[in-house]
């Protein structure tokens, strides 16, 4: 071939690789396949990225828990836990047959919460039922158990919660638990709380209009250390947290931010408490 003729045809080439749409439209001038091959450097890349997804679901399988439930002396209970954990972060990370979910990955971290709860009343009251219920009521005295036939586990779990948390002087985080219950109930209902309207934007200006600072997550900034300082701000925001307005604002801009690490931090806080509650237990 002419030299010149192949500096042209080096420089179609050449564009060809550069502008796909060039590249398609000379194939369909001469007659050619429109589909582009693809690079080896690409199609490696897009091997590794295939491989690394296909992998994530036995490197979940091959970790130990995230939360450590060594210290569970029932193995029908630490099984169910670990086999729960492992599915609450496949919802985490995606893996070939489950995307990243959050609504999925809470209901997982409830369950746990839920059978960890069960577990500390069932092994601290060496399975008495009225025991139980006794040491349930003692921490969360309005409760209506009274018709409760199997405890703890036919009461609700914000019941649970609730007392237990008395009972710890707030070692947990109790609004995020709670979070869970309401995510989760979501999901089981098929009309999540989150999925209703509420405009965040909107109420989070009346909170401005109301005289309130705003911290990052969008809650009140206000300085409960000094007494003296924001003393009427202190006392509209006392009666503003009752409402369900803003209840489903705090709980929407906590929704929206998807703390998939705090929640774990969490369980890791409730089950260590749980561990040195049941140390020395038989059960």
């Amino acid at each position: 071939m002419d030299e010149k003729l192949q500096t042209v045809l080096n420089k179609v080439v050449l564009l060809c690789s550069q502008n796909p749409e060039f590249d398609s439209i000379l194939r369909k001038r001469l007659g050619i396949n429109a589909t582009r091959t693809i690079p080896i450097a690409e199609n490696n890349d897009k091997i590794n990225r295939i491989e690394k997804y296909l992998g994530l679901d036995y490197s979940v399988d091959a970790q130990n828990s995230v939360i450590d439930y060594s210290y569970i002396k029932d193995e029908k209970v630490k099984n169910q836990l670990i086999s729960d954990n492992r599915e609450m972060m496949r919802f985490r990370y995606g893996t070939r047959y489950h995307e990243i979910d959050f609504d999925e990955f809470c209901r997982f971290a409830h369950l746990q919460a839920e059978m960890l709860l069960n577990y500390y009343y069932v092994t601290t009251c060496n399975s008495d039922l009225n025991l139980i219920k006794d040491r349930i009521k003692k921490y969360n005295p309005n409760a209506d158990i009274s018709k409760s036939k199997i405890p703890p586990n036919d009461i609700n779990f914000n019941v649970k919660l609730w007392a237990f948390n008395k009972e710890y002087k707030g070692r947990i985080n109790f609004k995020l638990l709670d979070n869970l219950r309401k995510v989760r109930n979501g999901v089981s209902h098929r009309s999540t709380e989150q999925e209703q309207l509420f405009c965040i934007s909107d109420y989070k200006q009346n909170l401005i209009n109301l005289g309130f600072k705003l911290k990052e997550d969008g809650l009140p900034q206000l300085n409960w250390y000094d007494k003296g300082s924001d003393v009427e701000l202190k006392a509209k925001y006392q009666e503003l947290k009752k409402t369900p307005e803003f209840k489903q604002y705090a709980f929407s801009v906590w929704y929206n931010v998807k703390p998939y690490d705090q929640i774990i931090e969490e369980l890791r806080t409730l089950s260590a408490v749980i561990a040195d509650a049941t140390k020395g237990s038989t059960l």
